[in-house]
């Protein structure tokens, strides 16, 4: 707090000077050019109300040194941005019965089943289409995620589990709202191919990332898993640029 004051009484200092300039400028007529000859007549002085009210030298310190003040405080004491996310609402809090425990996912039972749809890329990312996307027709925007150029924005809906117990960690169900990302630019887990990235306009997915896949990345803004992760996760629009 002394190093804040420190650092606003130097602005403030200048913020009187410059208010007592002002004041002194609008009370005294302007000086003529030359000796002898008339100053020429300021902007608008023939429509100025000479009974007009003055700024006084307390109201103008007290406006400079609010200015001050908002240009000199720190980031941490201004209120936060109206446009930022607030990752915490789509976790899951522990115990919480509302979302569905999914049985762990033997996937290499699920791989040896040809009825079962799931399919498995070198990566050993696995996924499953449950419902196929026709694309936003009204907009034209038909194609999958990875074909807009540069990285489109994009709306999900989603539930992300941890594969080893089956339990949910994260979801829109939880915070009451979708979930929107710039798709590919952080690189997270679900732009791993197989995942958000293959999918168009109305399509569900479930698909399944290996633990090695998820070391030290992100799933949709939280925070990295020590597990396999399990996502279900619905594609509600793409914004191209």
């Amino acid at each position: 707090m002394a190093q804040a004051l420190a650092r606003l009484s130097p602005v403030a200092s200048r913020a009187r000077r410059g208010a007592r300039v002002l004041r002194t400028r609008a009370r005294d007529p302007p000086r003529a050019v030359r000796s002898g000859s008339p100053a020429p007549p300021a902007p608008g002085d023939d429509d100025a109300d000479p009974d007009a009210p003055r700024l006084s030298r307390r109201r103008a310190v007290a406006l400079g040194g609010s200015l001050a003040l908002a240009l000199a405080a720190p980031a941490a004491c201004r209120p936060p941005s109206a446009l930022a996310v607030d990752l915490s609402a789509y976790l899951v809090e522990r115990g919480d019965a509302s979302l569905d425990v999914v049985p762990p996912p033997d996937l290499d039972a699920l791989l040896s089943d040809p009825g079962s749809g799931w399919e498995a890329l070198a990566s050993g990312v696995a996924f499953r289409v449950d419902r196929v996307g026709e694309g936003n027709v009204e907009r034209g925007i038909l194609d999958t995620v990875d074909h807009y150029v540069p990285n489109p924005f994009v709306e999900v809906r989603f539930t992300a589990y941890t594969a080893s117990d089956g339990r949910a960690f994260a979801s829109t169900s939880a915070a009451r709202r979708p979930y929107n990302f710039q798709a590919g630019v952080k690189d997270e887990v679900q732009d791993e191919p197989g995942g958000v990235s293959g999918m168009r306009v109305g399509e569900r997915r479930r698909f399944i990332v290996p633990a090695e896949l998820c070391f030290k990345r992100r799933v949709f803004g939280q925070p990295p898993r020590d597990d396999a992760v399990l996502i279900d996760v619905e594609l509600l629009n793409i914004q191209p640029y």
